[in-house]
């Protein structure tokens, strides 16, 4: 006749949680809250940074737009006598730019410099994406586009 050792286990009733059960349902809840409150969070840090580098592409470009306005400028036969607003397109933008002629910085030591500011923006009166400030000899005039 066979005899069984004991295990030292007590026999279990139905329903009753052993090591080897599962987790509830409100501990299912909990996590997947907290998961989601994870996701969403990498979400929205994402198009913050998808964002900002498109910020920084735009404003990338309008300083290559104030750089090719200075480089018009300062290439001219003259600089300009008056304020010019005017639109240009560059890397697949349309730029909003304004060309302001004033004295220069000591206008008795240097009589002949102008001081030319450039401001570009994507909207006319818009907030200015780039500026730039040259300084330039008055030139003729007379033969300034």
């Amino acid at each position: 006749m066979r005899t069984c050792a004991p295990t030292g286990n007590r026999p279990r009733r139905a329903g009753a949680r052993g090591a080897e059960a599962g987790f509830t349902l409100v501990e299912m809840l909990v996590a997947m809250m907290l998961l989601s409150l994870v996701g969403l969070t990498l979400a929205r840090f994402q198009t913050f940074q998808l964002a900002g580098a498109a910020n920084l592409a735009t404003a990338a470009a309008a300083r290559l737009e104030a750089d090719n306005l200075a480089v018009e400028v300062l290439a001219a036969p003259a600089a300009p006598t008056g304020a010019t607003d005017g639109i240009s397109s560059n890397a697949g933008r349309q730029w909003h730019y304004s060309i302001t002629p004033g004295p220069a910085p000591d206008a008795i030591a240097l009589p002949d410099l102008v001081q030319v500011d450039i401001m570009v923006s994507l909207q006319p009166g818009g907030p200015a994406l780039a500026r730039r400030t040259v300084l330039r000899g008055r030139g003729n005039p007379a033969v300034a586009r």
